[in-house]
């Protein structure tokens, strides 16, 4: 399966671009399958990727839907409140300019979790070991070039 890059923005690689984020910790899913939604949403506007998630079967899809609504209402109460800040963490002059819906998805990913590691018994005494894996699912959101910049 190729990646269409053509309908995807450029990125907003500014230093003091403002940048929300909302994390999913501890996702009962394999880190494997959740990358596979990642490539998905990777760098498209916040619309098209609620209405690609929304139709899309996996379960990973559902999980990147509650993150990416979390993250779009982080963007909403930090722009409300004037608490907008950087991907450093410092928090930048109030920018009335940035709006929620000229976000983008700058970055999505799923890193590993916590191993829970069992034994499942076999036929004649024996044991197999059972991992069951779990995923960090981040996802961050910048606005287009172009708007929300001084």
């Amino acid at each position: 399966m190729t990646k269409s890059i053509k309908n995807r923005p450029k990125r907003n690689n500014a230093p003091q671009a403002p940048e929300f984020r909302a994390m999913h910790s501890h996702a009962r899913i394999s880190p494997q399958k959740a990358r596979l939604i990642c490539e998905q949403v990777h760098g498209l506007p916040v619309s098209v990727a609620l209405d690609q998630l929304r139709h899309m079967t996996q379960k990973g899809a559902a999980l990147y839907d509650k993150v990416l609504k979390s993250a779009i209402a982080n963007a909403d109460r930090a722009i409300e409140d004037a608490l907008v800040r950087d991907a450093s963490g410092n928090v930048l002059d109030p920018q009335p300019e940035v709006d929620v819906d000229d976000l983008y998805v700058h970055e999505a990913k799923a890193d590993d979790g916590p191993r829970l590691k069992r034994w499942r018994p076999r036929a004649r005494g024996s044991a197999y070991p059972y991992r069951r894996k779990y995923a960090h699912l981040t996802i961050r959101l910048r606005p287009l070039p172009g708007t929300g910049e001084e």
